[in-house]
């Protein structure tokens, strides 16, 4: 498996294609894959067990997505604003790569600290060297994505997550390390992030500060700001199902759904990777709004597929405790769909990295927040989930206001090909409810997902020979 991942890597950047397809379906599986590691694993720990691996795998999720949102990403934009520098790569290479590192020394403290109130020391171990795996990992995700190299991106998520899923289970069934060798499996994802190193060891040299370096550092802040922004939100309508009390009155269907929801987030997620080096070389309105249109059509789609879902499909994924999840679906899957579009309407402002609009950003979080938190305290489950749904639309529709966001939309609102995709995703929903079993509705999905994968990306297009 090494070789075939070293392999891709040496290969030079496909020319025609973002990449971001293939990202998408490398995320939407590597979900897939975790859902199904955490449901096996519900089998070989107990429930005291399985909380503690829970509750450390939360915190890993997060120092993740904090180590992948700043550094990495100002060095896949300052890489990408100069192709042809060697100088200039050297430098920003050379400080993502350090400042990666002591960032996260101080990450792996923290989160080995918080594994020490509910694990073992030996579970803060295992955690602390797959944290530290994860900052030198980080370096190697921003250079690819620096240098176009999404298919390898997609190909190291993808076997990240299959080794982290075989060596866990493994110890977990086969050895007594309980919640530690699912931990475990962490560590041995993580080093498979450390095979790009090679591919820009030459560009590292010894850690030097001067005032370039401070203002990456600026910007990697600015950066990871934002991106926490769309963490919270994310995040906080099951928060605060939590936090209100609702957990006993049918609050974990709803994070079931909640969950499930989130699954347009692979497809914002995978475009925002591969269209910011773009914009940061050329932020038109044109490549805004060829983002917009890619993930929309991807997303709606999602959406139609889980507003939909048979009940004996949801039947056969979920207990029967978790009978009403039918019931939030819908709500579910709208918000999934307004926060994947918030999420990229921030890749729009990142790659702008205009000071000022990090402010009206959270702004719009924390409305989005407290409306959700109201609609929760007062209504119940049902506020929640509506309050959440209609303030996820309307953070997409205050964050279009902002300049850098603006133009993407204006252009595809007003293009004739939006009506053709619009028209044609209402067929699909429409055949998608009136289909009486689940074989039917499962056919109709699956034809429907490679017609939108078509039209969205360009690498699954056909080409005609000339």
């Amino acid at each position: 498996m090494g070789e075939a991942v070293t392999a891709v890597l040496e290969k030079p950047p496909a020319r025609h294609s973002t990449g971001a397809g293939w990202l998408m379906i490398a995320t939407t599986s590597a979900g897939v894959i975790n859902y199904g590691y955490a449901l096996v694993l519900t089998h070989g720990l107990t429930p005291a067990e399985y909380a503690a691996f829970a509750a450390a795998q939360a915190l890993l999720m997060v120092r993740a997505a904090i180590s992948a949102a700043g550094i990495p990403w100002i060095l896949a934009r300052e890489l990408a604003k100069a192709p042809g520098d060697r100088a200039r790569q050297a430098a920003v290479t050379t400080f993502a790569f350090w400042t990666n590192l002591v960032i996260g020394l101080v990450l792996t403290a923290v989160v080995a600290g918080g594994v020490l109130l509910f694990g073992t020391a030996r579970d803060a171990v295992v955690v602390a060297c797959a944290s530290l795996c994860m900052s030198v990992g980080s370096t190697g995700m921003g250079y690819l994505q620096g240098v176009g190299r999404m298919d390898a991106i997609a190909v190291l998520f993808t076997t990240e997550v299959v080794v982290k899923a075989v060596v866990g289970i493994g110890l977990v069934f086969w050895t007594d390390l309980g919640p530690t060798g699912a931990l475990a499996g962490f560590v041995a994802g993580s080093l498979v992030l450390l095979l790009p190193l090679p591919r820009f060891q030459r560009l590292l040299g010894p850690p030097v500060w001067r005032a370039g370096e401070s203002a990456l550092l600026r910007a990697a802040i600015r950066q990871t700001r934002m991106q926490a922004n769309v963490a919270v939100a994310s995040a906080g309508d099951t928060v605060l199902v939590a936090a209100l009390g609702l957990g006993g009155a049918g609050g974990g269907p709803y994070q079931a759904a909640s969950a499930l929801g989130r699954v347009p987030l692979f497809a914002s997620n995978a475009v925002s990777t591969a269209v910011f080096p773009q914009l940061s070389r050329d932020s038109c309105a044109e490549r805004k709004a060829g983002a917009l249109r890619s993930y929309l059509l991807v997303a709606l789609l999602m959406t139609g597929v889980l507003v939909t879902l048979p009940g004996e499909i949801r039947s056969a994924l979920f207990p029967d405790e978790f009978a009403t999840i039918g019931q939030w679906l819908p709500y579910a899957a709208v918000l999934g769909l307004a926060i994947g579009a918030v999420n990229l309407s921030v890749t729009f402002l990142q790659a702008d990295d205009s000071r000022g609009t990090g402010a009206h950003l959270t702004l719009v979080t924390a409305g989005y927040l407290a409306l959700v938190t109201v609609a929760g305290a007062v209504f119940g489950v049902a506020g929640l989930a509506v309050g959440a749904a209609v303030a996820g639309v309307l953070a997409v529709a205050a964050l279009a206001l902002l300049a850098p966001v603006r133009p993407g939309w204006r252009i595809l609102l007003r293009s004739r090909r939006s009506l053709h995709d619009l028209a044609g995703i209402v067929v699909v929903f429409g055949a998608l409810a009136v289909a009486g079993h689940p074989l039917l509705w499962t056919a109709i999905a699956a034809g429907a997902g490679l017609l939108v994968l078509a039209a969205s990306f360009p690498e699954f297009m056909p080409r005609r020979r000339t």
